[in-house]
């Protein structure tokens, strides 16, 4: 009866041991299947014009002027005005606009979870970096334009922020390097030539909205630059 009981314990124990080993060789599996996932949720919401395609650029222009972003979604023929962070904001002004005779639409984009086609926890450590750093400059760049409407925020407020934007933008640049990051960095490197040229004079908050909302629209394309 002694022995048998030895004999049972081993096998308890062998089997618990296969199972075990089993078991984290499912989830090695599954931890490296995911290590090309990139694990971000963001939501962003806008306030858009619709435009006919022969006078987009007009209304982009007229948007522009007027203290919006200007940002021409021109394959949606949309014009984006401005990017909220809550939807409960971008509703508020939306009702403001309305009530001054201003036709505005609300438009919700979404970045979910996305697949960089490469099974490299650094790599996607590394777009997540890209993604979350153009985020919090994009807040940056928000709360400027806002602080220069309401005349809140100094001209050198204003110039740091973007400055600061300009300084993110390289960091990022210089530490991507070539090949996976191309095409990520052209378009960073349009919007820092673009950040730099607002920089070099009077701010106003149209210029720091373009801004923002350029990043945000980069942010929600970022499947297709590494999916």
């Amino acid at each position: 009866m002694k022995t048998r009981f030895r004999y049972g314990g081993t096998v308890f124990v062998a089997l618990l041991f296969i199972f075990i080993t089993i078991l984290s060789l499912f989830v090695g599996v599954f931890e490296w299947s995911g290590r090309g996932t990139v694990k971000m949720s963001l939501a962003y919401y806008f306030l858009v014009r619709p435009c006919e395609t022969a006078t987009a650029a007009a209304v982009a222009g007229d948007s522009y002027a007027a203290g919006g972003a200007g940002y021409l979604l021109e394959n949606e023929g949309l014009v984006v005005l401005a990017g909220y962070y809550r939807e409960e904001d971008a509703i508020k002004v939306e009702g403001t606009m309305s009530e001054r005779g201003v036709e505005v639409n609300l438009l919700t984009r979404a970045l979910n979870e996305f697949s960089t086609g490469r099974e490299n926890m650094q790599e996607r450590q590394q777009v997540e970096g890209n993604l979350a750093t153009l985020d919090t400059v994009s807040r940056l760049l928000f709360d400027a334009a806002n602080g220069l409407e309401r005349a809140t925020a100094t001209q050198a407020e204003a110039h740091a922020a973007v400055q600061g934007a300009i300084g993110s933008l390289e960091g990022l640049i210089e530490k991507n390097g070539r090949d996976y990051y191309s095409l990520w960095n052209v378009e960073l490197m349009r919007i820092k030539r673009r950040a730099r040229e607002a920089d070099a004079g009077i701010l106003f908050a149209k210029e720091l909205r373009y801004l923002q909302v350029s990043l945000l629209f980069t942010i929600l394309r970022a499947p297709a630059y590494f999916g």
